[in-house]
């Protein structure tokens, strides 16, 4: 009988240690607060509104419906994975493909996401795919972009759609429309400090934990695109942090998370 009770208690207590031991982990990931923004999130969905609208008359929209239902399902995935707390109900997160071989992938204000097809060419898996989106997607919940704008300077919300158009389409189209604006953020607006990609890469390997995708996938694309760059390396890290270095971030904050399994496929 002595015994019997011994290894019940024993169980008893190899389990409490379990339980305690899963909360602990999850409660060790980096977490991660929206910055300083003067916008509501209502204005950041108008802003967003705008510029995709005149993005999507500007850029090549892909016509291949296969590859944009792929792109589709993969940002829903990671959008139902977002942490409840960062949650903006009014935001609508779409995901376009454009039709570039160029290795970039950008995010609006209230969730217009647009890839490019070079980055999906560029992607060794889905998970990889996954792991840009979940970056972009992170832009749009710590609301980058408008914060980025309240430290800049005062200007009107049309000015600065205005502003994002030009960024994103770049080359001498861009130029002028950035011009016809009243404000002189430019192509800066869209190119975030290292410590909001520091953030989107951390939020974004959160999500793709809670999503079921292995979060070491985002760090395994930024070795990709590095290596696809050439030289000159690609305008999707022309000003983000030294790859390796975010990458041994990534893995670190992959140590700490636990992949969802209900939701996992690859």
């Amino acid at each position: 009988m002595a015994l019997i009770i011994h290894r019940a208690t024993r169980h008893m207590v190899l389990a409490l240690a379990a339980s305690l031991t899963i909360p602990l982990s999850a409660a060790a990931q980096t977490r991660i607060d929206p910055d300083r923004n003067r916008f509501s999130p209502a204005q950041d969905v108008e802003l967003g509104r705008r510029a995709a609208v005149e993005l999507r008359q500007k850029l090549p929209i892909a016509s291949d419906r296969r590859t944009q239902n792929s792109v589709e399902r993969i940002g829903q995935r990671l959008v139902a994975a977002i942490p409840g707390r960062l949650r903006q109900p009014q935001f609508r997160y779409t995901f376009q493909v454009v039709d570039r071989t160029d290795i970039n992938a950008f995010a609006l204000p209230g969730g217009p996401i647009f890839v490019n097809r070079g980055m999906l060419e560029a992607a060794r898996s889905e998970g990889e795919v996954a792991g840009v989106i979940a970056h972009e997607i992170s832009h749009i919940v710590l609301r980058h972009g408008t914060a980025q704008a309240t430290k800049a300077q005062k200007f009107q919300l049309g000015a600065l759609a205005g502003q994002i158009v030009g960024s994103m389409i770049g080359g001498r189209t861009g130029a002028v429309v950035a011009q016809g604006s009243q404000i002189g953020l430019g192509t800066y607006f869209m190119k975030y400090s290292r410590e909001y990609e520091r953030e989107a890469d951390l939020l974004g390997a959160q999500i793709m934990a809670r999503a079921g995708y292995d979060p070491r996938h985002m760090a395994s694309m930024f070795q990709t695109i590095a290596r696809r760059g050439g030289n000159g390396g690609p305008e999707w890290l022309s000003d983000h942090p030294n790859p390796a270095n975010r990458s041994a971030a990534i893995h670190r904050e992959a140590a700490l998370l636990r992949v969802s399994s209900s939701s996992a496929r690859r």
